[in-house]
């Protein structure tokens, strides 16, 4: 359905504003675009519980050439296109997302003499435990311990031949178990 209305006319952009700015030829097309990375709190006292929602915007290019005010367009874009997109990415669950994508509402971006933009936004949730950092390529956390370093040279003898104290490494402030 959605290769129905924009046939090969999706492309991805860095932002909104470029995808805005792109001179087009053809008529409707899309651009996919990230617009949000936000989290909630960690849920978890002691571990790591968070819900990350990652929003996406699809930005819809339509013709607005035979109608200034731009309103047949706009029709269109809340009927036909809207549809396209829903059935294209509602219900659908992106790789490493804990929930299907879910639809967050459209809005008018631009209009021109001849260019209707909508940009429509999604959002994919995404849990993040630290069960599932083992599954996103993540080394698991285990324990921070802060490399130190120390003079490898032998310092001279002081003047009254005071010796200066071995040089040991120090000891960590924390032991393995500490946390």
């Amino acid at each position: 359905m959605l290769a129905d209305v924009f046939d090969t006319r999706v492309a991805g952009a860095a932002t909104v504003e470029a995808a805005v700015t792109q001179t087009l030829t053809e008529f409707p097309a899309a651009f996919v675009v990230p617009l949000e990375d936000k989290a909630e709190p960690n849920r978890a006292d002691e571990n790591l519980l968070q819900l990350l929602h990652q929003k996406i915007g699809v930005v819809v290019v339509l013709d607005a050439s035979a109608d200034p005010r731009g309103q047949a367009a706009v029709e269109a874009a809340w009927t036909a296109v809207r549809q396209a997109l829903w059935y294209a990415l509602l219900a659908w669950t992106p790789d490493g997302c804990s929930e299907p994508l879910a639809y967050r509402g459209a809005r008018v971006l631009r209009l021109d003499a001849a260019r209707l933009w909508v940009l429509f936004e999604f959002d994919a949730p995404r849990l993040l435990s630290e069960t599932l950092s083992a599954t996103d390529d993540l080394p698991p956390f285990t324990l921070f311990a802060p490399e130190l370093a120390l003079p490898t040279t032998v310092l001279p003898v002081l003047p009254g031949n005071i010796p200066l104290p071995p040089l040991t490494p120090p000891v960590p402030p924390f032991g393995p178990g500490h946390f």
